[in-house]
């Protein structure tokens, strides 16, 4: 009997703290310990860096690390392999609802895919499949693919989304901010999407309660652009129960919040 898996978003921080810091492969490690307790037969990736104008998913048999002009430091060999039976999978599935999505070869892992798979999964044993999301970024439309593929979680999928709970580029203090207090108002943004996800916990409609957020007055200081709390509202499209996961900062204001989603 297959192992059910969960719907799990992570913060992915940066590069930088990913690469040069032990403290982050460390929490990330822990994370994978007690989020995904048994190992999944394959990973999608919904990353928010990957961004299309139909829902795209890779077909390629093995991924690498993008080119996203990085140090040299900052590279990595990891390579996982790609699943494209799994891939054409989701896109029947998306299609035979009228949902347009086509198969690409993208062997690209962007640093949102990268972070999360290399640190919690080393070992590259586990066949990924990346998708992406629409260009309209609209928060009720992924959830609505999310809710169709939900029924893979029970074929043991592990459905990863990395984004970051707070996300302001124009904030972030760089090169040491991880060392400062953070920012009050993105701490309060994080507990507000705490609040809000625990009051959905009633009726186990998280997908709408993030959506509702983003009418929020405190919602673009937080997320100039969405993409990155998108994988959040995809993730919780998938659950009837959500387990807050970690918490924290990185340069000052950029959360490193995960959630898991279980059915």
């Amino acid at each position: 009997m297959s192992n059910h898996q969960s719907a799990l978003f992570v913060s992915h921080g940066t590069i930088y703290e990913a690469f040069k810091s032990s403290d982050v492969p460390a929490m990330f490690r822990s994370l994978r310990e007690r989020a995904v307790p048994e190992k999944p037969d394959a990973i999608v990736v919904v990353s928010g860096h990957w961004i299309t104008r139909e829902i795209r998913i890779g077909s390629s048999e093995r991924l690498v690390q993008a080119d996203e002009g990085f140090p040299p430091e900052f590279r990595t060999t990891y390579s996982p392999k790609g699943d494209p039976s799994l891939a054409t999978n989701i896109a029947e599935r998306l299609q035979n609802v009228g949902i347009a999505a086509s198969l690409e070869e993208y062997p690209e892992l962007d640093h949102g895919a990268l972070i999360p798979l290399m640190t919690m999964f080393p070992d590259a044993d586990i066949s990924v499949v990346q998708m992406s999301l629409q260009h309209s970024l609209d928060p009720r439309c992924h959830a609505n693919i999310a809710q169709i593929l939900a029924p893979l979680l029970a074929e043991n999928i592990l459905f990863l989304g990395s984004g970051g709970l707070v996300h302001n580029r124009h904030e972030i203090v760089r090169f040491g901010g991880s060392n400062l207090p953070p920012d009050e108002w993105a701490s309060a943004f994080e507990e507000l999407v705490v609040a809000r996800l625990d009051t959905a916990s009633k009726t186990s409609n998280f997908a709408d309660a993030l959506a509702e957020l983003y009418h929020h007055p405190t919602f673009l200081q937080a997320h100039p652009t969405s993409e990155h709390f998108l994988p959040l509202v995809f993730m919780s499209a998938m659950g009837k129960r959500v387990e807050r996961m970690n918490t924290g900062f990185q340069w000052k204001n950029l959360s490193m919040g995960a959630f898991r989603f279980l059915g």
